[in-house]
């Protein structure tokens, strides 16, 4: 059905039997009653599919899967259905279950897919201005586009390395262990791939938990 409203009734009352349910980053399952003339639907039962118990034990795990969720929801219109979105967001929660899995890399890989879904993935291998191959650059600020060192001016967004963003091209999700990515090169790639999506995919300058993962990164002895 694509992004929905649904409301609730009793989640805050004295039994409340959906509250544990109905907390942030649950996957679950929902059966509610629908009326096309109201914009908010009513919940009828849900259950837990996946609950992330491990992932809520570690607080910058936490912080990620909340972005991913609210980074989906930004960008996402009402009522519109995105079944390839909808796999991606909660493959990806399941991943940050898994506490073998590097973290940053999962957020790597679904910054990368989420523009690509919404079909707005840079081109990574060519300057925008001069059309040279290039492996680091920056982020043209009139534009939003790739540009290569020799291009940039002072007054451009800079980033450091792009190369490793082209190893997820055809990587699957699942295939994520092999990929070796270090910190800075982590660094680098969300901070290009935040930039770019901030530039072209509306809402996405709107997710609050974002904040939180910037934070994060700048401690570097975080990552």
């Amino acid at each position: 059905k694509g992004k929905i409203t649904i409301l609730a009734k009793g989640a805050k009352g004295p039994k409340k039997t959906n509250s544990a349910i109905l907390e942030p980053i649950n996957h679950i399952h929902v059966q509610y009653y629908h009326k096309n003339s109201r914009e908010i639907q009513l919940l009828k039962e849900a259950a837990f599919i996946q609950h992330y118990s491990i992932m809520r034990k570690n607080l910058n795990r936490i912080i990620l899967a909340l972005t991913v969720v609210e980074m989906i929801d930004k960008c996402t219109l009402d009522s519109n259905p995105h079944p390839i979105l909808y796999r991606l967001g909660w493959r990806v929660l399941d991943k940050l279950n898994d506490e073998n899995q590097n973290q940053w890399r999962v957020f790597v890989f679904f910054l990368y897919h989420l523009s690509l879904r919404l079909g707005f993935m840079p081109d990574l291998s060519n300057c925008s201005k001069c059309n040279s191959k290039m492996t680091h650059g920056g982020i043209n600020k009139s534009t939003g586009e790739l540009i290569c060192t020799k291009c940039i001016s002072h007054t451009e967004i800079q980033i450091r390395n792009i190369s490793i963003l082209n190893k997820l091209i055809n990587l699957h999700l699942d295939e994520l262990d092999t990929l070796s990515i270090e910190k800075k090169d982590i660094l680098d790639s969300i901070q290009l791939l935040d930039t770019f999506l901030s530039y072209h995919i509306e809402g996405s300058n709107k997710v609050k938990s974002m904040h939180m993962v910037r934070i994060i990164l700048n401690d570097k002895k975080e990552l």
